[in-house]
């Protein structure tokens, strides 16, 4: 039950026993009648008046509350027309390591993991699902070692021509027994970790204060030196086929980076080495070093910066995943239908987007397929079979009330209606709803065992893969706006 409800019963009987008294003042013989005292603050002298009058101030109340939920009715629709990923919850978001099998070193071309590829983890019940953001390309290979150069520059021995005040030492080691020029690889992203500000300064530092790129084997294996322009450092995370929350042709693309950025903001510490094709040819060893030259230097910098601050092989996910719900029995008496992704775990999933709507005719078992009634363009042009949506916060279960809650999101519920195209109850007689959504695991992310066992998740298809761990993240779910004054101000 909603909470307002008790203030909104307490606010309409203080009011109606203060018109009460003010009554009984003004027209004491009538009063006198229903038995109102206009001196009585608190409660009727007449305890069948009393029943009466508090009786009407929970029939107000519910008034008050159904008026209430209007509101936010108006302004979801709204913002569905305009931005429909708005008043959506923020599912949980984190980075992920893929491990590659020593024992498979797979392709010369290496083992591409395309964008969306499903992830698990593993669960006695409900597992989490997850996809990922970037594709990632495994190879052989690891970080040996990784180091910032300032007053010890010169150790590097570096062109006189780059002018550098400072660089980034990344040195490269193939593994399984391979050499770098058995490997087809041009491109090299690199995720920068760390829990601190250290690794947003080393991303300034790179892009900011870059200058060149060199590529050369280590001391006393020099056969070659590369020197690419910094320019060859690319930025991952911010184009189209790289977005962790679903796109929308009517939304403004900035938005949903800013979402993005502070949901999970190491999901934008990534960082692509291009054109290494020519050097990796020219190495016959297995060993590689890879240092970016910077025009200044950052003291705090100094020491800061080991192997462990960039990382292989790395990829933002997020729970987010398609999903068919269980199916909807439609009845007359009601015109709004409660939306449960799977009945015997209504706690563990959380609808996010709906994506497809199909109702089956009653008696003559035919499809109908619903449209958002706030859709931009009509399909069909006269279908007459629309759907609206409705998202309130979920309210806690007597249980959770009593023992507490097992997180501190709780999310949200999504109730669906059927409407004609004049918004009306759709006529037709169906007997079921039969709904594919968008899915996220609401809370239980944020309670996974990271970094015990083996892996913490696991890969749905074959992999060269020996695990997969979270090195960032999962991040707590952010809660919808569809309710209250942040979705007024924002229109």
């Amino acid at each position: 039950m909603d909470e307002r409800l008790v203030a909104y019963y307490n606010s309409e009987l203080r009011h109606i026993r203060e018109m009460a008294a003010e009554f009984a003042r003004e027209f004491p013989k009538i009063a006198g009648r229903l038995a109102l005292d206009r001196d009585a603050k608190e409660i009727c002298p007449d305890p069948y008046v009393e029943r009466l009058l508090e009786g009407f101030a929970f029939l107000a109340a519910r008034v008050h509350l159904k008026l209430d939920a209007e509101f936010p009715r108006f302004t979801q629709t709204l913002l569905e027309t305009v931005y429909p990923h708005y008043l959506s919850q923020v599912p949980s978001m984190g980075i992920v390591r893929f491990e590659p099998d020593p024992r498979e070193p797979g392709p010369e071309e290496g083992f591409l993991l395309e964008r969306g590829t499903a992830l698990r983890s593993q669960s006695d019940n409900t597992s989490c699902q997850f996809r990922t953001a970037h594709e990632v390309r495994l190879w052989p290979l690891k970080i040996s070692d990784s180091r910032y150069y300032t007053r010890t520059i010169v150790e590097l021995d570096l062109p006189a021509s780059t002018e550098a005040k400072a660089a980034i030492l990344i040195r490269l080691q193939t593994t399984a027994g391979k050499k770098f020029k058995e490997l087809k690889l041009d491109r090299l992203a690199l995720f920068v970790r760390g829990a601190d500000e250290i690794p947003i300064s080393i991303y300034e530092q790179i892009f900011a204060r870059g200058a060149h790129v060199i590529l050369q084997p280590p001391k006393g294996q020099r056969q070659f030196r590369e020197i690419l322009p910094g320019s060859t450092i690319k930025r991952v995370g911010f184009g189209e086929g790289e977005a962790l929350l679903p796109r929308s042709p009517r939304t403004f693309e900035g938005y949903r980076l800013l979402k993005e950025y502070f949901a999970c903001p190491q999901r934008f510490l990534f960082l692509e080495l291009t054109e290494l094709r020519s050097a990796i040819q020219q190495c016959d060893g297995d060993n590689l070093e890879i240092i970016i030259t910077l025009r200044t230097a950052e003291p705090k910098l100094d020491n800061r910066i080991d192997a462990n601050s960039f990382a292989l092989f790395c990829t933002p996910v997020i729970n987010l995943f398609p999903k068919r719900l269980d199916p909807i029995i439609i009845s007359d008496r009601f015109a709004e239908f409660h939306i449960v992704p799977e009945r015997m775990r209504p706690i563990d999933f959380e609808v996010f987007e709906i994506q497809q709507v199909i109702g089956v005719l009653a008696k003559v078992n035919e499809e109908q397929r619903f449209e958002p009634f706030y859709l931009a363009r009509d399909k069909d042009g006269q279908s007459g079979a629309y759907y609206t949506v409705n998202r309130v916060p979920r309210v806690l279960t007597a249980k959770e009330k009593r023992f507490g809650a097992v997180s501190s999101y709780a999310g949200s519920e999504v109730f669906i209606s059927l409407v004609d195209a004049q918004d009306a109850p759709y006529k037709r007689q169906l007997s079921q709803l039969n709904i594919v959504a968008l899915c996220t695991n609401r809370h239980l992310p944020i309670q996974l065992p990271i970094s015990v066992g083996n892996t913490d998740l696991t890969t749905e298809l074959y992999s060269p893969v020996a695990s997969v761990r979270f090195v960032a993240g999962p991040t707590v779910p952010v809660a919808s706006t569809a309710e209250g004054d942040p979705s007024w101000r924002t229109i």
